[in-house]
This record gives structure tokens, C-alpha cells and sequence, in this order.
């Protein structure tokens, strides 16, 4: 009797707890099925979410340079490192400053630039060459504690470029475009723009010419340029600050220039094997930016179809209904409203240019490139 139980529960555990191969095998199946399903959903909603974070970021950088703006006596909206003061009033040597040196910690981009070799503390966007993050304007603005000045402790500069200062960081920033950019970031393919430059972003400093055009004689190095951006001018001053962009994620900065330019006298910039400049969020052309009135927007930069060699307009002229009046160099020019076309730089719903409002004259001396300025001696076509 006990024997028959026995096999009786034996037979149920059997019943109740045991699986065919067959029954294994299709839940396996369902199993790999809903994974298959389910991983590009979790991929796009971790890429939505990063996006959001630098869109975050974006307009708190651009909230923070609104506050400097307030405090700032000439009423700068985008912060200017004193060194560039220096520049202007001493005409002292050469450096291009702006894009990357309004916040964040010490690059290691450049390493050559102090001292020959590349050892990363001498670094142009770095502690040693004066742009460490106790020198970055919006730093004091963001992160009420301060930093250590490490300009002569080796110490401590080597900790400037180790900080993890989220706010000018992209979770998304997983290194350059595959051409179309500082050509020495470009090829470190594996460094981060926080890490080459300081920081993800990168403001709007669109740079001109005094004159420009086929017929201009004055592309040298004893041109002035101009500012034809937010870059040097109080945000009262820009016309349309709803689409005139303030910051943006650095991978794109230089895509509106890339081949095929719509100017008649510039080829453009070759953006690389691939003939497309690719966004860190999964999405070629595509970049987070924020605009003057500090709203921030996740943009397109795509202006016309293919041609027959694969390149396109990332940007369009757009006639204006009334311009500066001509500063000194144009004012000989016959055609110095013509010569705007090269310089009006806009798309759907953003802007690189200023205008009509007149450029702001510097007292630096353009490093010269095909037509346009090579600010910082990177990007030159």
C-alpha cells in the first residue's frame, strides 16, 4: 500500500513540475522572441533619454549665460575668456578662444601646444595654457565652491582634466565626426569631445571676413574679422533670438559648412569617407542645440537632396529685407550687399549669422583659409 502512495506522488511531482524537451524548447523560443522585440525599444529609450540630458544641459548652459550676461558690463551673452581681452588690447600672440572656453574642466586636445611633445597637460584647451577650469566663466556661475588654480602645479592640472562636470557633458558624446572638424580630434577617434575640449558643446562663434566674395582682395592675415554670431555682442542686439543659435553639441558645429556649400565661391568642407557628419544620437545631420531666447531643439542640417556625387546644401541664403550699412572695407565694393550671401547661414528654424545686424569688429587678425576664416586655426574652407 505504502509502495502504491509512493509512486502515486511520484507521478504527480512528474505531472506537476516537469517539462517535455519540446515545451523547454518553445519557451525558450518565446523568450528570445520578446528579447528580440523588446531590445531595440530599450536602445531607443535609452538614446531618447540621453538626448533629453543634453537638451537639458543645453538650456541650462544657456540659463547660466543669461545670468553672465546680466552681470557682464558690456552685456556679452556668450561668456569671453579673459585671455581674449588680452588679445584685443595687446595684440598679444595668436589663439583662438571662444567655442570652448565659456565652461567646463581642462581638454586634453592639442598636447603640443605649450611645449612640443604630448604629454595631454600641455593641451591647448588646458590648465597650462591658461584655459583650466578655475578660468572658464560660466564655471563660477554653475559651481559655487570654486576650483584649485593649478596653472603651475602639475598636481593639480592633471585633476583639472579628470573633473566630472555633468553640466558641459553629453551622455551621448562618444567622440568626433569621421571628418568636417578640427582634424586633430578627428583623429582620435576614441576621445570625447568633454575630454578633447573641456567640454560636449560648443558655442556659436561664427566668424567673417572684413570683405569675401571672387572679387575680394583683402583674404590675408592682416585682414580683421568680424563677429557675426551672438559671439561679442549683447543678446539685445540679435534680431531673431528664437532660431540664432547659442550653443550646440560640438559633433555638429562644423556641418552646415560641409560640402555642397550653396556660396558660389567655397567648396566646402569634406565631411569624410562616409560624405556625412553623424550625430551622437543614432541620426546623421541631426544635432541638440540652444538658441538665444534659451529654448533648445533637436535639429536637422539638411537644406537640399543628394547631387550625383552624394554631397548637399546643411544650409540656405535667405534674402534679407534690409542690411547693415557697409563697414569700411566693404564700403569701396560696388557689390558689398552681394557679399552678404556667403555669410547669411540659416535653415528651418535656426541661424548661424546676426544679421542685418552689423558684425562686431575684433582686433585679431584671421589666420587665412580659402574664403573663410580660420578662426582657430582648425576648420578653414
Amino acid at each position: 500500500m505504502v509502495g502504491r502512495i509512493e509512486t502515486s506522488r511520484r507521478g504527480l511531482a512528474r505531472s506537476l513540475g516537469a517539462f517535455s524537451l519540446v515545451e523547454l524548447l518553445v519557451v525558450i523560443a518565446i523568450i528570445a522572441m520578446l528579447i528580440a522585440i523588446l531590445l531595440p525599444s530599450l536602445k531607443g529609450a535609452r538614446q531618447a533619454a540621453k538626448r533629453t540630458t543634453c537638451l537639458t544641459r543645453l538650456k541650462g548652459i544657456a540659463s547660466s549665460s543669461h545670468v553672465y550676461e546680466n552681470e557682464d558690463p558690456y552685456g556679452w551673452g556668450i561668456p569671453v575668456h579673459a585671455k581674449f581681452y588680452r588679445l584685443q588690447l595687446d595684440g598679444a600672440q595668436y589663439v583662438g578662444i571662444g567655442a570652448y572656453e565659456f565652461g567646463g574642466k581642462s581638454g586634453v586636445g592639442r598636447p603640443n601646444f605649450v611645449l612640443a611633445g604630448s604629454d595631454p597637460l600641455n593641451s591647448k584647451y588646458g590648465t597650462r595654457a591658461g584655459f583650466g577650469p578655475t578660468t572658464r566663466p560660466l564655471n563660477g556661475i554653475i559651481y559655487s565652491e570654486g576650483f584649485i588654480e593649478g596653472h603651475n602645479n602639475s598636481d593639480q592640472a592633471l585633476l583639472d582634466t579628470k573633473l566630472e562636470l555633468e553640466e558641459f557633458r553629453c551622455p551621448s558624446d562618444d567622440g568626433p565626426p569621421r571628418g568636417g572638424h578640427c582634424p586633430d580630434w578627428v583623429e582620435n577617434s576614441e576621445q570625447s569631445s568633454y575630454d578633447h575640449f573641456g567640454t560636449s558643446f560648443s558655442a556659436n562663434i561664427f566668424m567673417t571676413w572684413a570683405r569675401w566674395g571672387p572679387r575680394s582682395p583683402m583674404r590675408h592675415r592682416d585682414t580683421p574679422i568680424y563677429s557675426n554670431s551672438p559671439y561679442l555682442r549683447p543678446l539685445a542686439r540679435v534680431p531673431t533670438p528664437t532660431r540664432t543659435i547659442f550653443y550646440e553639441e560640438n559633433i555638429g558645429r562644423w556641418a552646415w559648412a560641409v560640402k555642397d556649400d550653396p556660396c558660389p565661391t567655397i567648396a566646402g568642407i569634406d565631411p569624410g569617407p562616409t560624405k556625412a557628419i553623424r550625430g551622437w544620437h543614432g541620426k546623421d545631420w541631426t544635432y541638440s542645440r540652444s538658441f538665444c531666447d534659451g529654448h533648445s531643439e533637436f535639429q536637422k542640417v539638411v537644406e537640399s537632396e543628394p547631387d550625383d556625387q552624394g554631397f548637399m546644401a546643411h544650409y540656405r541664403v535667405e534674402e534679407l529685407g534690409e542690411y547693415p550699412p557697409p563697414d569700411p572695407e566693404q564700403a569701396a565694393d560696388d557689390d558689398w550687399k552681394e557679399q552678404y550671401r556667403c555669410i547669411t547661414v540659416r535653415g528651418d528654424g535656426w541661424q548661424k549669422d546676426t544679421l542685418p545686424s552689423p558684425r562686431i569688429r575684433t582686433h585679431i587678425k584671421g589666420h587665412f583659409g580659402p574664403v573663410r576664416v580660420e578662426w582657430e586655426d582648425c576648420v578653414a574652407e
